[in-house]
């Protein structure tokens, strides 16, 4: 006897058929043609206009220290990314503002280009001045705190793209139960 089907809330109970067009036969010319993405070129991102955009976004009051960033984004690329692999940001925190705990699929490499503050990143904390680099590790809960008098600017990298392309990006705030898969 087969016992019934266990489901939670987000599992599917209704189905619809596959779409033929979701699907296509290759051989092994079309399949080599199409499996090599195209080149990405070099790009260049001016600092001078990377600080203008965030100093224009410093009073917008729709922005705080979790949104007001800018994204160094490819325009060869295949999604909003700054290479196919990595997704750089930089961040502008007043002081005294924070970017509120949370945790992602991503690891994140950070590089403090000016201010003073401080980070925590599970149980450890990490203070840093001009200058610093530290890591995140995929999955760790972490916060930034700009404590010092002046802006802080942080330049961050992820590996976002590729969680992302095999459909495991995850975002879970501080304060939430539940992890956020951010895909479809």
């Amino acid at each position: 006897m087969t016992e019934p089907l266990k489901r939670n809330s987000t599992t599917p109970t209704e189905f619809r058929a596959v779409e033929p067009s979701a699907a296509e036969i290759q051989g092994h010319h079309d399949y080599m043609a199409g499996a090599v993405p195209p080149l990405i070129r070099p790009a260049l991102w001016s600092m001078r206009e990377v600080r203008t955009r965030l100093e224009e976004m410093a009073d917008d009051p729709h922005l705080d220290g979790n949104t007001r960033y800018v994204s160094l984004r490819s325009t060869d690329g295949p999604n909003n990314s700054t290479i196919p692999t990595m997704w750089v940001t930089i961040h502008l925190l007043k002081p005294g503002e924070r970017i509120d705990m949370h945790r992602h699929t991503p690891g994140s490499m950070y590089y403090i280009i000016s201010g003073t503050g401080y980070s925590t990143i599970d149980e450890y904390r990490i203070d840093w001045e001009d200058g610093d680099s530290f890591s995140c590790p995929s999955y760790s809960y972490h916060e930034h705190w700009n404590s010092g008098d002046r802006d802080v600017l942080m330049y961050t990298v992820q590996d976002a793209p590729t969680y992302a392309y095999n459909g495991m990006m995850a975002f879970q705030s501080g304060d939430s139960e539940t992890m956020a898969f951010l895909h479809k």
